[in-house]
């Protein structure tokens, strides 16, 4: 809102000198924000992933940000405005508002805070940017965990230095476990209510969610192949034995079928112990 000052003629001229550039940038900072549509301050389409949405605002703060423009008087409430449209189209139920009724249909209490510009920089979607890693939201989550895949992931939050010692090791883990099963990861700060529906109370929480099962907690020290040997457990492989009355018909299915397959020679004088290790049953499942 804008607020006049109304000055009286016996004022000072430098008074004037003082005020008029505050009124011109509050006026500046009106007509830039008036009528201008989320989507458009973000520079999104209206159908942007929650990803996308929140790529795209972790730009615009590392840009526009009131720390990054110390001599830009506008540049507080230029960045309030892009706030406020993050905070909306972030939230699935006040994007379903705003897409319906536009600003009308919302309160004014969204985007009236920010964090610091280091906050943006170091701490704002840590997997964001990890192609092998999605970054899960409350709209996304339950479709993700009943889809019938395998998903190990990940409850962070932001400020929690144990998130963030870990996220090497995930990045990698989630590398190497590509095509196998899904690696998920949530932002608690961003998605409360769905940490707390799901019991987590303690940050980084790894879980492995089986469509229609109870989700696996794991506990153990957190490097790279405990965290293979954990997810492991619950993979189930197809594995074929080939011999020479088989080994046409099979190869031919295959071939037929546009599956891929991996054939290892094993010597019939040391049992299956080729086909017992974890990395084997990784090959025979991708």
């Amino acid at each position: 809102p804008l607020v006049w000052i109304a000055l009286r003629a016996q004022h000072p001229r430098s008074i004037w000198l003082t005020v008029l550039p505050m009124l011109l940038t509050v006026l500046l900072v009106a007509v830039w924000a008036e009528g201008q549509d989320y989507y458009e301050l973000l520079g999104v389409s209206r159908e942007a992933t929650t990803k996308e949405i929140r790529r795209a605002f972790k730009q615009l703060a590392l840009t526009m940000h009131p720390d990054k423009n110390p001599g830009d008087p506008s540049a507080h409430e230029k960045f309030l405005q892009v706030n406020r449209a993050y905070e909306v189209l972030k939230d699935e139920d006040l994007r379903k508002k705003y897409d319906k009724y536009g600003e009308k249909g919302l309160d004014e209490q969204q985007g009236g805070r920010y964090e610091s510009w280091n906050y943006y920089r170091y701490d704002f979607g840590i997997y964001d940017d990890d192609l092998e890693i999605i970054t899960l939201d409350s709209g996304d989550f339950e479709a993700a965990v009943n889809s019938g895949e395998i998903w190990f992931i990940n409850f962070y939050f932001p400020r929690c230095s144990h998130c963030h010692q870990l996220a090497p090791t995930w990045r990698d883990f989630a590398k190497e476990m590509d095509g196998v099963i899904r690696i998920g990861a949530v932002n608690c700060g961003d998605n409360n209510h769905l940490c707390r529906r799901k019991g987590i109370n303690s940050y980084p929480s790894l879980y492995i969610y089986r469509s229609g099962q109870v989700p696996e907690k794991f506990n153990g020290e957190r490097n790279r192949d405990n965290l293979v040997r954990f997810s492991m457990q619950f993979i189930t492989t197809t594995i074929t034995q080939l011999w020479q009355g088989n080994v046409f018909s099979e190869i031919e299915s295959a071939f037929s079928s546009g599956l891929s397959w991996l054939i290892t020679f094993c010597s019939d004088s040391g049992g299956n112990t080729c086909a017992q290790s974890a990395f084997f049953c990784m090959l025979t499942h991708t």
